[in-house]
């Protein structure tokens, strides 16, 4: 597990997030700028919408945001039992978007994850009563695309670890009889 936010990482992050050298509001209408960084009181108070930033502070922005969502990510995938990179990654855009107490929101989600129950996660991060068919959570309404990033790391890992679990019974294949050349 790399122990610094990978450039895949990072390049995921800037094609979710796009990048804007000028301070807008969000769809949530928060001010934010560079590769969607919500700006802090302070910052509030030095800049406006509309107002243009310079290319060391956007960069630096990133390099804060970026490895303090990919810390986060590591801590919550050890509480998991999670080691896997790409998984890794997935869960720091979340903790990019939504925060790193975004577990405080989803309960459920991380629960089934802290579980193994990666198709309950899924359905409580797509789903507001966490069933499948019923109405979209807020999350998947605001930006599917995420949501639907998540969902298939956790498919993604799911299958993986399955994989790593399946182990061939050696009695069954030592009884197999192969056909002669």
């Amino acid at each position: 597990m790399a122990e610094r936010p990978t450039q895949s990482f990072l390049d995921h992050l800037k094609l979710r997030e796009g990048f804007e050298a000028y301070v807008y509001a969000d769809s949530l209408k928060k001010l934010t700028g560079g590769t969607g960084h919500l700006l802090t009181k302070e910052e509030l108070e030095k800049y406006k919408e509309g107002d243009k930033i310079d290319e060391a502070t956007t960069t630096r922005w990133l390099k804060e945001d970026s490895s303090g969502a990919y810390n986060a990510a590591i801590s919550q995938a050890k509480e998991a039992g999670i080691t896997d990179q790409a998984f890794i990654e997935a869960l720091g855009s979340v903790n990019f978007q939504l925060g790193t107490n975004w577990r405080s929101k989803m309960k459920n989600a991380w629960a089934a994850i802290e579980a193994g129950e990666f198709d309950k996660a899924i359905n409580e991060i797509k789903f507001k009563s966490g069933e499948k068919g019923t109405e979209k959570s807020d999350w998947f309404t605001q930006t599917p695309t995420r949501v639907e990033d998540f969902s298939a790391a956790l498919k993604v890992y799911s299958i993986k670890r399955d994989l790593a679990l399946m182990k061939p019974d050696e009695t069954t294949m030592d009884s197999v009889t192969l056909p002669p050349n």
